[in-house]
């Protein structure tokens, strides 16, 4: 059988908090006794549905009786104490049972991260911690170890993991979790309380460490801490003025995929027109005193028939935000703050520092104002390089076009362009650069017009201006040149998770045969 099981925090010390509150004219749950003979300290509730047309019906009624047929789904919940923790194991839809504010965060990703098997890992998820939160999941067909996956979980937040279980373990043969833990057990509820006792105590280990150490580089705050508040009045000082602020708004996991027609605000009495696009502009133009009523916002996804695709979630579960304070680096998601581990935060600022800063060999001419392609124009025009902004090559069919660079330099530097506007721009401008040097590589074919190699094109505008490229092809540089009012070196003024991704391209540039560096455009 496989069950889901919850842990609920240490601050919680009777079944009374377990289940969460449900609004007046609601169905509830029922509690239910346990059989005579049966010695566990537990709450078993359950939440029974009358049967009811499937959503379907309505639309295929016109052409076919369907009268008949309706869905019905039972959930329970067993709540059981031990060593005075409580615990969650559901069945069905129960998880919307519980009182989610008062449940562990990674409880079933650090019980799986000890417990799995590092060479037979089945699926693994990740998320950026950033305003331009991306998330991806990836399953392999055998199970296999982390490498396999070609994720960058060293500079994401791992969110969910699945896997075998080591040897020795015979109560268990499958786990995977986040913040629940998804258990694979031959094992019967009655034995459940020593299997509880054993997944406390894998998730107080830290063996994990020496399987998957990444896990640690973000650290979710718990909620006694008393730096979250600050963190709350920072992320409300930057939702009322964003400028300048690493902050943003994320749809969380568990709705990649779904068919949302739209989200809805409430829990302030404010009437509020539905959002299509679930944007930060949109949510902050629905806000109003956010300070005020931050703990009383929620949001829910619906679909195009109206009905709730989940369960309401508070507001702030939506938010991403990235703040540093008294020295160490915060970031706010799925309304989970993280500190980032400092020893993580040190090496990626040591590596960044390490790419070499061309801004005064490079000398480019300070952006004034207007936009990129004018700039980029105005740079050529200035020094005399090749103009190459917007004027794509074609890889393959009418969308898959490639800008090689802004311009090119008689150096042989590729310079990418850009203002330092937020950590998703940064983001466009790294990516940007590797595709470029990985095709240059590997002188992809072109189509049509283009009918010749990717690094052929580039020189064959170098021979038309300057002659052979032989002298200087062999020191070609990819320049990621970043336009900026703040003070100082540009590796001092990238945002965090744009220096990790900068540290993640810069490797991937080098191994594409390209030299790296980075140069400051002053605004």
């Amino acid at each position: 059988m496989r069950v889901s099981i919850y842990l609920f925090r240490e601050e919680v010390q009777d079944f009374g908090r377990l289940l969460r509150e449900f609004p007046d004219g609601a169905r509830l749950p029922e509690q239910r006794d346990v059989i005579d003979g049966v010695e566990l300290d537990c709450e078993i509730w359950v939440m029974p549905q009358d049967p009811k047309p499937p959503m379907w019906a309505k639309y295929v009624s016109p052409i076919v009786s369907v009268s008949d047929l309706k869905n019905s789904t039972a959930s329970v919940a067993v709540f059981l104490k031990v060593d005075d923790r409580f615990f969650a194991v559901c069945f069905g839809y129960a998880h919307s049972l519980l009182n989610g504010e008062l449940l562990e965060p990674e409880f079933g990703l650090r019980v799986t991260a000890n417990m799995a098997d590092p060479l037979k890992v089945a699926a693994m998820q990740v998320r950026t911690l950033s305003e331009n939160s991306r998330q991806q999941r990836s399953q392999t067909a055998n199970k296999t170890r982390v490498a396999e996956f070609d994720l960058e979980v060293e500079k994401e937040w791992l969110r969910y993991l699945k896997a075998d279980v080591t040897d020795g373990v015979d109560w268990a043969s499958g786990v995977g979790g986040s913040q629940s833990l998804s258990l694979t057990t031959s094992q019967g509820l009655r034995d459940f309380p020593e299997i509880l006792r054993a997944l406390l105590s894998e998730f107080h280990s830290d063996s994990y460490k020496a399987k998957f150490p990444y896990i640690d580089n973000f650290v979710p705050i718990p909620k006694g801490d008393p730096v979250r508040e600050k963190l709350w009045g920072e992320l409300i000082a930057a939702v009322e003025n964003p400028q300048g602020k690493k902050v943003g708004v994320a749809c969380p996991d568990d709705l990649v995929g779904a068919d949302v027609a739209y989200w809805k605000i409430f829990g302030d009495r404010k009437r509020r027109e539905p959002i299509e696009e679930l944007t930060f502009e949109n949510v902050v133009a629905q806000l109003g005193d956010f300070g005020e009523n931050r703990e009383k916002l929620k949001i829910i996804p619906l679909n195009s028939a109206d009905a709730p695709i989940r369960t309401k979630r508070n507001l702030c579960d939506y938010f991403v935000f990235e703040m540093d304070f008294n020295g160490e680096t915060y970031a706010l998601c799925l309304g989970q703050w993280f500190r980032i581990a400092s020893d993580y935060v040190s090496e990626i600022n040591k590596r960044v520092v390490e790419i070499e800063d061309v801004t005064g060999s490079l000398n480019l001419p300070p952006w004034k104002g207007g936009r990129e392609g004018d700039y980029n124009k105005a740079a050529c025009k200035a020094q005399g390089h090749i103009h190459l902004d917007a004027r794509n090559f074609m890889i393959g069919g009418p969308h898959q076009k490639v800008e090689v660079c802004d311009f090119l330099t008689r150096g042989y530097d590729f310079v990418c362009v850009k203002k330092m506007e937020d950590s998703a721009t940064m983001s466009h401008l790294f990516s940007q650069a590797a595709v470029s040097a990985d095709l240059y590589s590997v002188n992809a074919v072109g189509q049509g017009a283009n009918a010749i190699g990717y690094a052929d094109h580039v020189r064959s505008l170098y021979r038309a201006k300057w002659g052979a490229s032989d002298g200087v092809e062999a020191n070609r540089r990819m320049v990621l040149a970043i336009a900026t009012d703040k003070p100082g070196p540009i590796a001092q003024s990238l945002y965090f998770f744009s220096k990790v991704n900068l540290v993640q391209r810069a490797m991937d540039l080098r191994k594409s045969g390209f030299k790296v560096g980075i140069a400051k455009i002053d605004r």
